[in-house]
């Protein structure tokens, strides 16, 4: 059976089995876990994971890549597949784990999915493009992936994998990051939706300062409080630390009118 990569989807698929040991290794993957991988392609993930965890659930929407999988695997109990878009599956409910060497064009909206579902993963391990590992960690400066990601997960560059490793060798520098799970999250669940409306709401008004994208939330006097009491003169956005941000939010919060929320909660 032929083997096809999807160039739209912009994967890069990894050769080398030892190359895929050495990975999970540097994972916190226990035999008693149930771990999701997304696109697995030709399976060199999908085959070690097997051997590692108690159950598989593999999503991928080309049925002659899921029927090669089942056949490699002697439709292994193990071994789950959904055969769908990853952005249009249900996600399990179960305590569960991510390892996946996802298309680079769509990492932002697949790690969007996770962060945004009822049961978040307990971790998640990617091999995705170092620009975007840096997004998401905050470097050299905050971004809306690090300040939406933050509340929820401890994120770690686990280091650089070289470009010749992969079946199409890849334009841009590759990384190996985790995406741990904390025990208690700076947010809480009440106000998940809310904190991330006010994250993306900031980001999204073209201004130049932290204050002037605030300007039509908080009135005068409360921008002026804040201004002084986080030290936010002149900062853009990006200037602002995570934990400023975090102490700003839980301000607006506590200082904020129905009127003043409704134009959060009500932002797309």
């Amino acid at each position: 059976m032929p083997y096809h990569q999807k160039d739209s989807l912009s994967q890069n698929f990894i050769k080398y089995p030892d190359l895929v040991a050495d990975l999970l290794d540097a994972s916190d993957l226990k035999r008693t876990d149930t771990v999701l991988e997304i696109g697995p392609g030709r399976g060199i993930i999908t085959n070690q994971l097997l051997k590692r965890v108690s159950k598989v659930i593999v999503v991928e929407k080309d049925p002659i890549l899921a029927a090669k999988l089942i056949e490699m695997n002697n439709n292994s109990p193990k071994l789950k597949i959904l055969p769908k878009d990853f952005l249009d599956c249900t996600l399990p409910v179960i305590p569960y784990k991510v390892f996946s060497n996802i298309p680079f064009s769509l990492t932002a909206k697949i790690i969007s999915k996770f962060l945004t579902s009822p049961t978040l993963p307990d971790s998640m391990y990617f091999i995705m493009q170092l620009e975007a590992v840096e997004k998401f960690i905050g470097l050299p400066e905050e971004t809306q992936s690090s300040l939406l990601t933050k509340p929820w997960y401890e994120i770690k560059n686990l280091g650089d994998i070289d470009r010749t490793s992969f079946t199409r060798k890849p334009q841009v520098q590759i990384a190996f990051v985790e995406f741990k799970k904390r025990l208690e999250p700076f947010i809480k669940d009440e106000n998940k939706r809310e904190y991330r409306k006010f994250i993306i709401y900031g980001f999204s008004q073209w201004q130049g300062t932290f204050l002037e994208s605030y300007q039509k939330i908080f009135t005068y006097p409360q921008l002026k409080t804040l201004e002084k009491t986080f030290k936010l003169t002149g900062l853009k956005p990006t200037e602002v630390s995570f934990d400023t941000w975090l102490q700003v939010f839980k301000s607006y919060l506590k200082i904020a009118n129905e009127n003043q929320k409704d134009i959060i909660n009500s932002f797309h």
